[in-house]
């Protein structure tokens, strides 16, 4: 197309879903920095309202601080179904898979859960922190470099599933799962046992937990 649009003119038709069917220019940039990041793009405006098109395939745009399109789309939960670049980074080392985690947009088939960012943390270290990982999940031995795995992470969060049973999961200095469960949720009993399901009956002092 030959027509030029500055970033608030198309933003404008954009608003009023009235953007040609064969625009391309959304590498556009706002000048409008108050409340934008320098180099927000008409494309992450797009992203954060759901509008843009099928066969949008620009998702690496980015601001300075490297949030991609994809990134602000993941955060909305607009990602489209046949989405496969999760492992777009940011600045901060969060892939796209990572912040789909964090606010609970991951698709129901996802399954690349050991991507991780510079520390070792995993997408599923996040998805268990906030509570999203899938009822089937069963890659708890994913660790990061301190050997932190992410059953560790679920029992620091209380995101452990009934049926977890992996209690002996440890860190490199020893630390073990049922250690950590215990030390966050402060669930002994007066006989000294503690009352998850799987652990009932089990001395919590053997542990060596300051509760």
């Amino acid at each position: 197309m030959n027509e030029k649009y500055t970033f608030e003119t198309a933003c404008e038709l954009l608003s009023s879903h009235q953007l040609p069917p064969e625009f391309d220019q959304w590498e556009l940039v706002t000048e409008e920095l108050t409340t934008k990041k320098d180099g927000w793009t008409l494309a992450h405006e797009a992203a954060s309202r759901n509008q843009l098109p099928p066969n949008f395939n620009k998702w690496e745009l980015h601001p300075k601080d490297g949030w991609t399109v994809a990134h602000e789309a993941a955060f909305y939960g607009h990602l489209p179904e046949n989405f496969d670049q999760w492992e777009l980074t940011n600045n901060m080392g969060n892939t796209v898979a990572h912040v789909a985690a964090c606010y609970g947009h991951l698709p129901k088939n996802f399954n690349k859960w050991e991507l991780a960012d510079k520390n070792g943390w995993t997408v599923a270290h996040e998805a268990a922190m906030y509570n999203q990982l899938p009822e089937n999940f069963n890659k708890w031995e994913l660790a990061t470099d301190e050997g932190w795995t992410v059953a560790h992470e679920a029992a620091k969060c209380g995101h452990l599933p009934i049926n977890f049973n992996k209690w002996e999961l440890a860190t490199k200095d020893g630390w073990t799962v049922v250690q950590e469960t215990i030390k966050y949720n402060h669930l002994p009993l007066e006989d000294g046992t503690y009352s998850h399901p799987d652990v009932s009956g089990m001395d919590y002092r053997a542990y060596n937990v300051d509760i």
